[in-house]
């Protein structure tokens, strides 16, 4: 079968990271690491494993880095891959055959699958993170029964959304509610990120918070805290002014289009802040906002970050840029909380524990969250180029979510979100 993979050689590399600089072409061209390549059509593996018919998958944003090339050799992540893989980490499709103990879905079922290659995926005895819930800090992703890798989409063993058909752990399969529709449970992946960050500093009743940029994961972000916590005003900040009714639409207070001092001074405005003027550089608050989501990661967007915070504030990072300094003094001068967000796990909600992915298939379900409205864009895995380039144009294209459709038709998005122009205003 034909599935879209990344081959890493030095060659492939350097043709695309040299070539796309002058053409972001040579990103996707067949000399470069990704394309559609040729791999055995999986079956269960063994005990404990299923196969699923994918029928959904969605391109995450660092799928896109991926294929771009964006990133640093000293990435700390490159120690938890390995190649070849084939791509994609956001699948939903239907439970085609189980092996041996495989329990949690029946054969024809349609299922979301949990991506992170933890223990009981790898054949291991839980460790300690994943004892406690926590597959995503798991201690053993270069251990056990697969090669290296943090999840699907980044092991050369494992196969990744982007395929007809993947072999899934039964610890990993999340069957879909009738009440679901697929795109929704292809957004349960991104879905259930936003809300890992949103739990690791839940806003407080009277609380305002800032949601820095605006793609998936930031407007996930605003949409459950609109539906979740409605006692929260939520500013939602973006350099695109496009994506305001969007924003709005899903639940945001406010839109701020811009970055930099306009954006602080625009925070300083809403909440009646004086704003304090360095010698040099950006401006900084004392009166600012409770919590900071952001989505974006950049140096940047957290010098922002931390000048807009309140004291005591705390600041959760959720996107994925790569590292460079920023002005850190507000940092410890506000006594600030810097805290990561990675993945999804198992949260506290509700007085209860329970799987991220489980929570969002039940919110979505009882109608209380949609995650499906972010969707714009859907492809079939031929088009995979198109969706790529689509994806990486957001505001060309108008796009937010760009789905890979593995069973014809079964994102269920108008016709104009099937490649055929915007899908926002």
């Amino acid at each position: 079968m034909q599935a879209l993979g990344f081959r890493w050689s030095i060659p492939r590399f350097a043709f695309a990271k040299l070539g796309g600089a002058l053409w972001r072409g040579a990103y996707t061209h067949p000399f470069g690491p990704v394309g559609l390549l040729e791999v055995p059509e999986p079956g269960p593996p063994g005990p404990g494993w299923a196969t699923v018919d994918v029928r959904v998958a969605g391109v995450c944003g660092s799928d896109v880095k991926q294929v771009q090339l964006d990133g640093d050799a000293d990435n700390p992540l490159t120690a938890v891959m390995s190649f070849p893989h084939v791509m994609g980490h956001e699948v939903t499709g239907t439970l085609a055959a189980a092996g041996e103990g495989v329990g949690r879905a029946r054969q024809g079922e349609r299922v979301v699958a949990f991506p992170w290659l933890a223990c009981p995926a790898r054949g291991l005895e839980p460790c300690p993170a994943c004892r406690d819930g926590r597959p995503n800090h798991c201690r053993s992703f270069r251990r056990g029964a697969l090669a290296p890798g943090m999840h699907l989409g980044t092991c050369r063993d494992a196969g990744g959304g982007f395929a007809p058909r993947l072999a899934v752990h039964d610890s990993m399969l999340f069957p879909v509610p009738d009440a679901v529709s697929d795109a929704q449970a292809a957004l349960v992946d991104p879905c259930a990120v936003s809300l890992h960050a949103l739990l690791r500093a839940p806003p407080a009743p009277g609380d305002t918070v800032l949601v820095v940029g605006c793609g998936a994961l930031g407007l996930l972000l605003v949409h459950l805290i609109d539906r979740l916590f409605p006692d929260v005003e939520v500013l939602a900040a973006d350099v695109h002014p496009h994506l305001e009714p969007v924003a709005r639409g899903l639940g945001a207070s406010r839109y701020l289009a811009r970055g930099g001092r306009a954006l602080i001074e625009a925070v300083a405005e809403h909440r009646s802040a004086e704003v304090l003027e360095p010698y040099g550089g950006l401006p900084w608050l004392l009166e600012g906002v409770d919590r900071v989501y952001d989505t974006v990661g950049l140096a940047s967007t957290l010098e922002v970050g931390v000048r807009v915070l309140r004291p005591r504030g705390t600041l959760v990072l959720v996107g994925v840029a790569a590292p460079r300094r920023f002005e850190w003094t507000p940092l410890y001068m506000k006594e600030l909380v810097l805290t990561g967000a990675s993945g999804s796990c198992v949260e506290a909600w509700e007085g209860a524990r329970v799987h991220g992915f489980q929570l969002v298939l039940d919110l979505t379900a009882a109608g209380r969250i949609d995650p499906a409205r972010i969707a714009t864009h859907a492809f079939p895995l031929a088009r995979w180029r198109e969706a790529f380039a689509v994806a990486a144009d957001k505001r060309g294209a108008r796009s937010l979510k760009v789905l890979l459709e593995l069973a014809p038709g079964a994102a269920g998005l108008p016709a104009a979100g099937r490649g055929a122009g915007p899908a926002l205003p």
